[in-house]
């Protein structure tokens, strides 16, 4: 026992107790608004005689003995209700052997003499602990860590970590999309195992792995939340992420070895889902899967995989020499893993983020459809004497078609666009709705566009096309075969079929050069992904008064890509830098893009930021220096962002198949 004295407290009764001062750092993160999460510290102080506490305590760090003090005198001064009168303690104690040794020395100069104890923390005080983590959590038990896996040894999970470290600095995402299947055997194993990488989107970064094809098969076939169509075999993966994700024992352990981390958000993460909703980490087999996928997948990205110039790669068939702890391994590797059912896929595309949360989509409030617009408008027309007197068989079916859009029951919609077709076969917003109602398959959905675009030609007739090319859309009886067109082309792009198209787009453009359907901004996103940026440069200019993000920031890509970081590249840069300044943060990975996507951008917001990154983030990756050069750009002044929020354009966007 050491003597010491602390004025502070002189003034207060003096009472014959003995307290204790338990600190601990929470197995919990505190994430203040706009600041970093952090691990806190509590402070708490008992009556050791009756076990009352009679405060507490967080702070951000390590206790300072300062910090101690406050604590005490708070504890002295204002203590909780029912734990006993104001007053300072006798005697002290302290299970921390260097806080105790600071707090004599802080208390050195001080008047009133207390008691300082050093003793172990009682086990009643750790299950207090251990009770208000678990409250500060939720109620949510720790995710199981790494470490307490069987027969994983430290050196195995050290080895591990180097890889994973080495796969998120090689960045095999910016190659590789959700579609690139990849089949890996190791040769502790009899069977392939499947990988798809994560990160293409800027959403989530890591790489899914799917213990048979089956399994990856019903990925990109099924429709059901992925939550409620767990295979037999748990949803498998292993994704980056910040350290507020890692089980505390791993983190203890990452600062003990000194276990390679790439990045502040690159801890990786290895889960798998099971049927009931269970989190379990992988077993010492599928760790040494993943160490050899983490190591192999990169070397393949850069060694061996060549472009076949329609966005895809060659196929191949080899064996690798991977170096992991164990040594240098023989590992099978297959790429197309196996046949994709693109067909097959659903026709609505299904986000992990629509399942978020308390609410799904179908119980949010339909948005309104624009196209309830245009029934006002074509009766104006009439009135005015532009169109029809007599009402035709195709009018009464576009008349029900304008009230499906008005209709919120999906099925009573659905219905009306049968109704609709039963009176005019010609009726092309009939297909339309059926392709992004009805259809189950993207092999329906086309099959329902392709009608919609030959229903709508019908409905023109072929003189109606030759007079009127380069008017389109502005005239109202050619926006269902507009809608239709616009609707087959995405579809096709889907499905791989991207001279197709480009076919479409293209014409669509010839027809309606206005573009009040956004087809330009398809058309290039499609024409980078096939790397044809000569065919770009016509677009640029015939929309050179497009000051969208993408107009701007695509202007800016293609003069640094041909130019390098001239004058004339950044002079482009600046313009886009003025119209959003927003966008780099994206792009250079400062943010993430966001699970779910707006609905609504405005322009020069981060809403037009996002949707810009999401759709075009891995063309800037995959050009040498263009991220350095944006980082190294800075940020220009920022400009009044427009009020008016406009809809989001209905991008091509693959469906991811795994978080």
């Amino acid at each position: 026992m050491r003597r010491s004295t602390a004025g502070g407290l002189a003034r207060l009764p003096r009472l014959d107790e003995t307290w204790l001062i338990a600190t601990a750092q929470l197995r919990t993160w505190v994430a203040p608004p706009d600041e970093k999460p952090y691990r806190p510290y509590i402070i708490i102080t008992f009556n050791a005689d009756d076990g009352a506490m009679r405060g507490t305590e967080l702070v951000p760090g390590s206790p300072t003995p300062r910090q101690v003090w406050d604590a005490l005198s708070n504890a002295a001064r204002h203590p909780t209700p029912n734990s006993g009168k104001p007053g300072a303690p006798q005697r002290l104690v302290v299970s921390d052997s260097a806080l105790a040794e600071k707090l004599l020395a802080f208390f050195a100069d001080a008047k009133l003499e207390i008691d300082l104890i050093e003793a172990p923390m009682p086990d009643e005080v750790r299950d207090i602990i251990r009770e208000l983590e678990t409250h500060m959590r939720q109620g949510t038990p720790e995710n199981p860590a790494l470490v307490a896996v069987p027969n994983v040894s430290p050196e195995l999970i050290a080895s591990f970590y180097a890889a994973a470290a080495e796969f998120y600095r090689a960045a095999p995402w910016v190659q590789l999309s959700n579609y690139h299947a990849l089949a890996l055997r190791h040769p502790y194993e009899n069977e392939f195992r499947y990988a798809i990488v994560m990160g293409q989107g800027g959403v989530e970064y890591g790489l899914a792995m799917y213990p048979t094809w089956d399994n990856v098969r019903r990925t990109f076939t099924e429709d059901d939340n992925p939550l409620d169509a767990i295979p037999a075999e748990g949803l498998h993966s292993c994704f980056f992420d910040d350290a507020t994700k890692m089980p505390f024992d791993d983190l203890d352990a990452i600062e003990k070895f000194g276990w390679a981390i790439a990045a502040p958000n690159a801890y990786p993460i290895v889960v798998v889902v099971e049927k009931a909703r269970t989190v379990r980490r992988p077993t010492r087999a599928e760790l040494l899967w993943y160490e050899v996928a983490l190591r192999a997948i990169p070397m393949l990205v850069r060694d061996h995989l060549k472009p076949n110039g329609r966005g895809d790669f060659e196929p191949i068939e080899m064996t690798l020499y991977v170096p992991t702890h164990a040594g240098t391994l023989q590992v099978a590797v297959k790429y197309p893993a196996g046949d994709l059912p693109l067909a097959e896929q659903p026709a609505q595309r299904v986000e992990w983020a629509d399942f978020e949360g308390d609410v799904e989509k179908d119980d949010e409030p339909r948005a309104f459809d624009r196209r309830v617009m245009e029934r006002p408008m074509q009766e104006l027309a009439r009135q005015m004497g532009r169109g029809e007197t007599s009402e035709s068989a195709l009018d009464r079916a576009q008349d029900l078609m304008y009230d499906a859009f008005e209709e919120t029951n999906p099925a009573k919609r659905i219905a009306l666009a049968h109704d609709a077709l039963t009176i005019s076969a010609d009726c092309a917003d009939a297909y339309v709705l059926l392709a992004q109602e009805e259809a189950d398959t993207l092999q329906r959905a086309m099959e329902y566009y392709a009608q919609g675009v030959a229903a709508g030609a019908r409905a023109l007739g072929k003189e109606f096309f030759a007079e009127n090319a380069g008017h389109f859309w502005g005239l109202l009886e050619t926006r269902p075969y507009m809608r239709a067109r616009h609707g087959l082309a995405e579809t096709l792009w889907r499905l791989n079929r991207q001279e197709d198209a480009l076919a479409h787009y293209r014409e669509m453009l010839r027809l309606n050069p206005n573009d009040n359907q956004g087809i330009r901004y398809l058309l290039v996103d499609l024409l980078l992904q096939l790397e044809r940026d000569e065919e770009i440069a016509p677009l640029l200019k015939q929309y050179h008064d497009d000051w969208s993000a993408t107009w701007q920031y695509t202007r800016a890509l293609l003069a640094f890509r041909k130019h390098g970081a001239t004058a004339r590249a950044n002079k482009a840069l600046a313009d886009a830098l003025e119209e959003n300044p927003h966008v780099p943060a994206y792009l250079t990975g400062r943010k993430r893009v966001p699970n779910r996507l707006p609905d609504l951008i405005g322009m020069g917001d981060e809403r037009e930021a996002i949707a810009y990154a999401a759709d075009h983030l891995n063309y800037w990756r995959r050009t040498p220096g263009a991220v350095e050069w944006l980082n190294a750009h800075g940020q220009a002044p920022k400009k009044p962002v427009a009020t008016q929020a406009r809809p989001r354009r209905a991008a091509a966007r693959k469906r991811k198949p795994s978080r």
